[in-house]
């Protein structure tokens, strides 16, 4: 039932708030949470977030709560979510700051006092769980003592700019990382008195992008959509906070990888709830990795080759099967390694193995190990790049005729400036993969097939191998088969069900399906589930669509976001870079 009278900007805000809050009954009995509930009054001194701050990576926490549930409805759990995240992140070796429930002048305080202290900074780190909108090309956070309603003229007395707080604070130079968990549904969260609509003047927005150079911003939520204040229900801190903690967890992810881990949490914890799917959505632009937790230095040592003519020393995994229970990655078999994403998968084996453990692990001979570490090294993913080392643990695994090892080998070849005798040697191996019923190696050997990166295209022998790859369940194999009009419906009803299942790479694949066979008005849906999830292809479609109204009514600002949001990432292909060059330019 809907309600039963108008519905003023306030009221919106409450229905947003519906989602961000903790229902006070479920308090009851939770014990510990009440932990986290101190106001600034009664906080314990020399808790988390108090003392002088030191070294090049700062935070500044700042949690707005106890709201007066009359002119803004209270957020139980902001507070604690900068409580949790504080501990997380001073074990991360990150000075951080918090700043609780605080009105203007307090904010303004507490800025002037961060910006002196972090005026060395290399890194700063801003955290912000509360109520925020945008309005005049600008975002803003609301202090404790704002009003759900101001003129123009007022709005900069009244509402924090958090890019006005951003140049405060953070020194010429320095990284900036920007942590958002707010509501950005599309109600007016604030009320401009002195506006008329009717007459072409902007109202008040959800949160959009901010302008802030180098560096990059995580929302805890898409464009439009509320921000759960719990999942599951009862929990006393929100899904994007406890995501953001647990994944903190795992040292050497580099930003890029653990937006995304981080991201597939919160989508996880919170798929099936009335209000969710939630899902974070980043944007950034930097120019050298970055690392909340830095990854191990691991001395270098050879790892054990096993030559063609001797027995491996660790044998491979047979397909579908576990090792022994002694084996530390018995649960990692090759179906899993042939279909699943390999930064969800290092992350997934990083949080129950440190970095160290599988180098030692590969020293000694585990063929998996070897591929796994191989791949760290290449990607900086848990391990400090290291190409040289990247390439020698590769090597060790494609010498026991593991094929994850040589798929990846065979892709380490052709991405890094390869000679003639190099091509060569990644289509034997691609091959020795795909022959040995290796999925991803049968789907980059069909798409080099057809490229012509082997020689002449060979079309036929690429649909054999991608149909082949598509039956044991690889996503973009599947999505390969959907250019084949007698494989095509099959393979988008597939496509669906991994969508169905949570998965956004299945949107994902749906959204390029569909746009290449000019059907995209059906797919558009799936389009802004893999935007928001980070994929670039789907954001240049996306931007495309708004600019041209397919699908969706033409909107040259939602182009533009889009746009600028693709080209912010390096893997977006040529021709789709080249689709929506000008847009927003």
């Amino acid at each position: 039932m809907g309600f039963p009278f108008k519905i003023t900007p306030l009221l919106k805000a409450w229905a947003c708030a519906a989602a961000r809050r903790l229902p006070h009954m479920q308090w009851v009995g939770l014990g510990w949470a009440a932990l986290f509930m101190a106001s600034p009054a009664t906080a314990q001194p020399g808790g988390c977030g108090t003392a002088p701050l030191a070294g090049d990576r700062v935070a500044l926490l700042i949690g707005n709560s106890a709201y007066n549930d009359w002119e803004w409805p209270s957020l139980k759990n902001a507070v604690n979510d900068i409580d949790l995240v504080c501990d997380a992140f001073r074990k991360a070796g990150i000075a951080p700051r918090i700043v609780r429930n605080a009105d203007m002048q307090a904010l303004d305080a507490a800025l002037t006092r961060f910006a002196a202290e972090a005026a060395g900074a290399k890194s700063v780190v801003i955290y912000y769980a509360g109520h925020g909108f945008e309005y005049g090309g600008r975002n803003w956070l609301v202090p404790m003592d704002a009003p759900p309603a101001t003129r123009r003229a007022d709005v900069e007395k009244r509402y924090l700019s958090i890019e006005a707080a951003v140049k405060r604070v953070v020194p010429t130079g320095a990284f900036t990382l920007l942590f958002v968990d707010a509501c950005r549904t599309t109600d007016p969260v604030v009320r401009i008195e002195d506006i008329d609509v009717a007459a072409g003047d902007a109202a008040s927005a959800p949160l959009g992008l901010l302008d802030i150079g180098q560096g990059a911003v995580f929302y805890s939520t898409a464009k439009g959509r509320p921000a759960l204040d719990f999942a599951p229900v009862g929990s006393p801190v929100s899904p994007f906070a406890a995501a953001v903690v647990k994944e903190l967890a795992i040292p050497g992810l580099e930003i890029s990888d653990y937006f995304k881990v981080v991201s597939r949490e919160v989508y996880k914890r919170t798929h099936g709830m009335e209000l969710g799917p939630q899902q974070p959505f980043h944007y950034g632009s930097w120019f050298d990795d970055y690392y909340l937790v830095a990854p191990p230095e691991v001395p270098a040592a050879l790892p054990v080759v096993a030559s063609a003519a001797e027995p491996a020393t660790t044998p491979a995994p047979t397909r579908g099967a576990a090792r022994p229970a002694a084996d530390p990655l018995a649960d990692i078999s090759l179906d899993r390694l042939a279909i699943e994403d390999e930064p969800v998968l290092i992350a997934d084996v990083l949080s129950r193995h440190p970095a160290a453990a599988l180098v030692g692990l590969a020293d000694g001979g585990h063929p998996l190990a070897q591929q796994l570490v191989g791949y760290m090294f290449s990607f900086g993913v848990g391990l400090k790049k290291d190409m040289d080392r990247a390439r020698a643990y590769l090597e060790a695994s494609a010498a026991q005729g593991f094929p994850a090892g040589q798929q990846e080998l065979a892709y380490h070849l052709l991405e890094n400036d390869p000679s003639p005798a190099d091509v060569r040697r990644a289509y034997d191996l691609y091959l020795a993969a795909s022959d040995a019923g290796f999925s991803k190696a049968k789907t980059h050997l069909a798409y080099r097939l057809v490229a012509g990166t082997f020689g002449v295209p060979d079309v036929a022998r690429s649909q054999a191998l991608y149909r082949e790859a598509a039956a044991n369940g690889h996503p973009a194999a599947i999505f390969a088969l959907t250019y084949f009009a007698d494989t095509r419906a099959a393979n988008l009803a597939r496509l669906r069900a991994i969508a169905e299942t949570g998965n956004p790479e299945g949107n994902h694949w749906l959204c390029e399906a569909h746009f290449a066979d000019k059907t995209l008005a059906r797919a558009i849906d799936d389009c802004g589930i893999a935007a928001r999830a980070g994929f670039a292809g789907s954001r240049a479609i996306l931007a495309d669509a708004y600019a041209k109204g397919i699908g969706v009514a033409a909107d040259a600002k939602e182009a533009a976001h889009w746009a600028k949001l693709a080209r912010d990432l390096p893997e977006l292909r040529k021709d789709q870079r080249d689709m929506i060059a000008g847009i927003g330019e």
